[in-house]
């Protein structure tokens, strides 16, 4: 891996981290990441190539963003059903919905900037 692109990461990663300030515990979600991650991985196996090929990886790049948003209608439906007036559970409820639809577009960035480090170095 190239150092440039290793620093894009790890720079892009701390702007995100210091955004977010001491919240750090309200963005994460293990049940969110994996339907991100394994929506991800099954798209890029599907797509031809070698192993880490571009085009496995732009395919998995848009898995990623495509199980977000499935994972984040998914949760819209289950909090639909499931709200029985109780309001104050709601809030929390759609924060943590959202969160697939925001760790696929984390996911696709970081594969862009894997990209691009290929095709511009």
């Amino acid at each position: 891996m190239k150092i440039n692109l290793i620093l894009g990461i790890v720079v892009f990663f701390g702007l995100a981290t210091l955004s977010i300030g001491e919240n750090i515990p309200a963005f994460w979600d293990t049940a969110c990441l994996l339907i991100v991650a394994g929506g991800a991985l099954c798209f890029g196996l599907s797509a031809s190539g070698s192993f880490f090929s571009n085009s496995r990886l732009v395919a998995a790049s848009e898995g990623a963003v495509i199980s977000g948003w499935l994972g984040s209608i998914t949760g819209a439906v289950l909090i639909a059903g499931n709200i029985n007036g109780n309001w104050e559970a709601l809030g929390p409820a759609i924060a943590v919905m959202l969160l697939t639809v925001l760790y696929g577009y984390f996911l696709k960035a970081v594969i862009k900037m894997i990209l691009t480090s290929r095709n511009h170095g």
